[in-house]
């Protein structure tokens, strides 16, 4: 149906959407409302017919350039597809931008073998038919890469489409969220909430993974602090263990009473933390990835390498995941070996 949306039906001149019924000419082509076939009769276009020439479609514009590479944009999903593809890789719609061959204008058309559909067929309802539209895949948000958004719609001044480059992994989950957090207010309200499970159960780790630095070291120190009093009852409980007189929590000056307070305080922050991580995170990076689009656009918009820096600058990083794992790992290390220092051995 893509093929035809936008398109005047020769009978009733009135421009095909959607969700009408359409019918094809098994002779030429054209696309009718199915009501209007059935009152016409038969094709309108007579003179087509008598040419042997094929209606088409006025062709959309060519598509832009994008760091020197013409690339094809699927008119359903937006993705870009590598010039002479036929299909969008992502959705599989048509790519049916291309001129009308003029060279061939006044050819006879290929015959029609029984295959054909029938005057008063759908025409979505036979694949492969000669002449007719390959079929096309329903819509579905889940594997349209910029999340059911029109590619050239704005998010905070910035078209979908570049934030999609610089978002890059899972863009149809993020990309309705930016829009609701970001986008034209609806109702005169605007989305502050959603919730994040990656960032409930890894907190630092996935913002270090989506380029977060700073607030992922926030996050780290703060969730460093809140396990201390967990790490001395540990260190404690395993000592008194070896020796049954230790003094591990009296000789820091904290009653054993105190010590089990303060961990109950320490580990009901730490889940109030990650329970406001994981409802904030996402209005974080829309706010993150947004600030750092319009800088990005400040210094390189217009240039040949501006997706290219986008693409760079965002994304995910495992080597930052790989760091902050480290870090833990040495800080875990050395609280083990200042306790095994501690107890002599």
């Amino acid at each position: 149906m893509l093929r035809y949306e936008g398109a005047e039906c020769p009978y009733c001149h009135q421009t095909l959407h959607d969700s009408d019924e359409i019918t094809v000419c098994p002779q030429c082509g054209a696309p009718y409302h199915r009501e209007c076939a059935k009152k016409a009769g038969g094709c309108v276009l007579t003179e087509l017919h008598a040419q042997g020439r094929q209606w088409q479609k006025v062709s959309r514009p060519g598509e832009r350039t994008i760091d020197g590479y013409a690339q094809l944009r699927c008119s359903r999903c937006g993705t870009l597809n590598q010039p002479g593809a036929k299909v969008c890789e992502i959705c599989g719609t048509p790519l049916d931008n291309q001129q009308p061959d003029q060279n061939n204008a006044g050819e006879t058309p290929p015959p029609q073998d029984d295959r054909q559909q029938q005057w008063n067929q759908p025409s979505w309802q036979q694949q492969g038919a000669p002449g007719m539209p390959p079929f096309q895949m329903p819509f579905d948000p889940f594997v349209n890469p910029m999340g059911g958004l029109d590619p050239e719609e704005l998010i905070d001044d910035v078209p979908a489409k570049e934030v999609a480059v610089y978002v890059k992994q899972n863009t149809p989950y993020f990309l309705p969220k930016f829009k609701a957090f970001l986008g034209k207010e609806e109702n005169g309200r605007k989305r502050v909430f959603s919730w994040n499970w990656a960032a409930f159960l890894l907190d630092t780790y996935y913002l270090f993974y989506r380029k977060m630095y700073g607030l992922g070291a926030i996050v780290m120190v703060l969730s460093l602090l809140l396990s201390i009093p967990s790490l001395l009852m540990s260190f404690d409980n395993l000592l008194t263990v070896i020796d049954p007189n230790s003094t591990l929590v009296t000789d820091l000056g904290i009653s054993p009473d105190k010590l089990l307070i303060l961990y109950n305080l320490c580990s009901f922050l730490s889940f109030a933390m990650k329970a406001a991580l994981a409802t904030l995170t996402n209005r974080i990076y829309a706010s993150h990835a947004l600030k750092d689009i319009h800088r990005i656009r400040k210094e390189k918009g217009g240039s040949p390498d501006y997706h290219t820096v986008l693409s760079a600058k965002g994304g995910v990083s495992f080597i930052g995941v790989a760091i902050a794992f480290a870090i833990t790992a040495v800080i875990s290390v050395g609280t083990s070996a200042i306790f095994l220092q501690y107890i002599g051995m």
